[in-house]
């Protein structure tokens, strides 16, 4: 696996601000985010509002069959070609980098009074440093997917271990001796 596999909380449930977000506004359990109207969507930086990427393709993001506690979940594929890559990479490697999902406005739906989002078709997923939901978390794909499969609830220290965990494996060469002498893995005597 490389570094370009991550995993989004793209429709948070509730909010920071009294179970709402930075807009007043919440996702929940009723909300019809339409999962089954695309196979992927595309991950834009910014909503493709950044003067300098504009709407460059970082590319696709697929959403779980079903929504977890805290809400919808999806795999995202980053395209490592894209033109501002490295800079990206280092932001989600810092856990400075959230997510935002896209809709298609005209079929967005609110309750104006309450704030709950009760159409929001989800078209897009972006890469975001100022998101409305704090909550749209990104972690790292590798361990943690077992454990999102399995539906095992971890808190996030324990995520951003694993996270740690995964980035070192990173390092280790593509393949390693087969001769039991874990010194020659290492490079060490």
């Amino acid at each position: 696996l490389t570094g370009s596999k991550w995993r989004v909380l793209a429709i948070p449930f509730g909010g920071p601000f009294s179970g709402k977000d930075f807009d007043g506004e919440f996702f929940d359990h009723e909300t019809d985010i339409k999962p089954h109207w695309f196979k992927a969507r595309p991950v834009m930086f910014h909503h493709g509002n950044d003067q300098e990427a504009k709407d460059e393709d970082y590319g696709e993001e697929e959403m779980d069959d079903a929504p977890k506690a805290d809400g919808w979940w999806g795999t995202m594929w980053l395209n490592r070609s894209a033109r501002y890559w490295a800079e990206v990479d280092k932001m989600l490697r810092a856990g400075k980098m959230f997510g935002s999902s896209g809709s298609i406005s005209h079929l967005v739906r609110k309750n104006h009074k309450t704030g709950h989002i009760d159409v929001w078709p989800h078209a897009e997923q972006t890469l975001t440093l100022t998101p409305a939901n704090p909550y749209a978390r990104i972690t790292a794909a590798k361990a943690l997917t077992s454990f999102d499969t399995a539906g095992i609830a971890m808190d996030d220290r324990l995520k951003s271990a694993l996270a740690a965990l995964d980035e070192m494996a990173d390092d280790l060469p593509a393949t390693l001796s087969d001769s039991g002498d874990a010194s020659a893995d290492l490079g060490t005597d």
